[in-house]
């Protein structure tokens, strides 16, 4: 080993010098590119709950992350070392989980529990009760656990604590590089940009687990506002989205509007270009198929700028926030597919109209419900029709068959399906769900 002074120790690796706010390119200033590169992983804070050895690890690599600017190779060690932290967290929240007990459920039917203090007492259990092929009581449920990362992930899901379905290939891609790591078979390199992502992944995982989903997250991101809006259209094939705030106070566009705009009042995701979840398909809006990118509640509609005006002053409906992942969408095959609809939607459809194969499919969005279904049509495409999650794709099968089935299928997951009739809606210009019934 070459042993090198203290001075060069302290200089800033070249390589960790070329990375900027603005990709690759000419070379940072050393004390420019220390405080960049810790920017990049200092909003990752643990919520307050975190078990503590999972947080110390945590805290541990955002300290050393920032020596990276020194040896470049300390990005590599530290996307490793944030890959082992997965395991971790999801044992330490499962400790917390058991309280001290957990249940396995023996082929016959009858239920054995034991007393665990450690981690090390579950795996030596799990150990023991996979060879009587005994399954852990999660709630309601059973499932394979062996003590080991894929036992804890299917623990997670079935206890709630992680969710969403576009979410889960990640989950995945990180136990594969934790394997990875574990069992190494060559050499590799992360860069700062890669390491800075994975502890940012791992970041939001640790507050999901703990019940605190992400702000703006990638994997895990908490509940959208939504915002009573206006949308409008005319026979030209104009349309629009505004603010209630818009109608309030008469404006710019009243004297020029003509007669034919109509107007339904709507409770929807804003839409601005460049954010991670704005509503980019609020055009598509439809009382009876889910073709708006996020849940959009039909209010009030459609009518005159000015009876929208009247129904907003005097019910002044109020904005909300909505969870948009794990939802269940019912697609209906009639010789050629619909788009997906709302359960609800569904139920109240008149019985002429609930003909033809019914898919319910849970999926974060209605397309990749409709892609799901679409797919399993080719028997090359690797998608499921059973009940369970697809390995080809981010959707869940639910349940197939006629309308009823379907439906049954649904409320054995949801419970009770409630039933809407509302009336029939949609803004007429189409990009994304031109084929509808």
């Amino acid at each position: 080993m070459e042993i090198r002074p203290l001075e060069e120790l302290r200089a800033a690796d070249d390589l960790s010098l070329a990375f900027n706010p603005y990709g690759l390119g000419g070379r940072m200033r050393p004390e420019d590119a220390a405080e960049f590169q810790q920017r990049q992983i200092a909003d990752c804070d643990l919520v307050d709950g975190v078990a503590a050895g999972t947080r110390d690890s945590f805290e541990r690599l955002r300290t050393v992350f920032a020596y990276g600017v020194l040896c470049y190779d300390v990005y590599t060690m530290v996307g490793d070392q944030t890959l082992l932290i997965y395991e971790q967290a999801l044992r330490d929240r499962f400790m917390e989980w058991c309280a001290g007990t957990v249940t396995f459920r023996l082929p016959a039917g009858s239920d054995v529990s034991s007393a665990v203090t450690s981690y090390d007492d579950v795996k030596k259990r799990a150990d023991k009760m996979s060879r009587q092929r005994a399954k852990l009581v999660v709630a309601a449920r059973t499932i394979e656990f062996n003590g080991m990362l894929h036992g804890l992930r299917l623990w997670a899901r079935a206890a709630g604590l992680l969710r969403g379905r576009r979410s889960r290939p990640v989950e995945d891609a990180l136990a594969k590089l934790r394997n990875h790591v574990t069992h190494p078979s060559g050499h590799h390199v992360d860069t700062p940009v890669e390491a800075a992502r994975t502890v940012r992944d791992l970041a939001e995982l640790i507050n999901q687990l703990w019940g605190q989903p992400t702000r703006d997250g990638r994997l895990y991101p908490a509940p959208l506002r939504r915002e009573i809006a206006v949308l409008s259209w005319n026979g030209s094939g104009r349309s629009r989205m505004e603010p209630a705030e818009a109608l309030t106070v008469p404006g710019p566009a009243e004297g020029r509007e003509s007669d034919d705009y109509q107007h339904v009042v709507v409770r929807a995701v804003p839409f601005g270009p460049g954010g991670r979840w704005d509503d980019e398909h609020w055009a598509e809006f439809d009382t009876r198929y889910e073709t708006t990118r996020f849940p959009t509640d039909y209010l009030w509609g459609p009518g005159s700028r000015e009876e929208a005006r009247a129904w907003l002053e005097q019910e002044r409906p109020e904005g909300d926030s909505v969870d948009f992942t794990d939802r269940v969408f019912l697609v209906q095959d009639r010789g050629r597919l619909l788009p997906p609809m709302r359960p609800a939607v569904a139920a109240g459809l008149p019985e002429d109209e609930r003909g033809g194969v019914w898919h319910a499919v849970r999926a974060d969005f209605p397309d990749d419900a409709f892609a799901h279904v679409r797919g399993s049509g080719d028997r090359s495409a690797g998608h499921i029709r059973r009940p369970g999650d697809c390995p080809a794709c981010t959707a869940e099968v639910l349940g197939s068959g006629t309308h009823d089935e379907a439906l049954d299928a649904v409320a054995a997951a949801l419970g009770p399906v409630r039933t809407v009739r509302l009336p029939s809606v949609r803004l007429p210009s189409s990009i994304f769900w031109p084929e509808r019934a």
